[in-house]
């Protein structure tokens, strides 16, 4: 099982959003930002940054996956 760590949570204040990203714990190279509702706080960082990767992780189980056509 993968392990990610949350590192930042960022304000965008001009644009009313906020982000948090993580880094797996097995392999620093992986990077995730995801936004969060703007104005979250470091002690809601968690709850919120857990919500976001289960939709996250949700809408990819669910996307489609499609190559583009051979060229002609």
């Amino acid at each position: 099982m993968s392990k990610m760590l949350l590192t930042h949570l960022n304000h965008d204040l001009a644009n009313h959003k906020s982000y948090v990203q993580f880094v797996w714990a097995d392999d620093p190279s992986k990077r995730l930002g995801l936004e969060v509702p703007f104005g979250t706080t470091l002690a809601d960082a968690e709850r919120e940054a857990i919500s976001v990767v289960r939709a996250l992780s949700s809408e990819l189980a669910a996307a489609e996956i499609e190559a583009p056509p051979p060229p002609s």
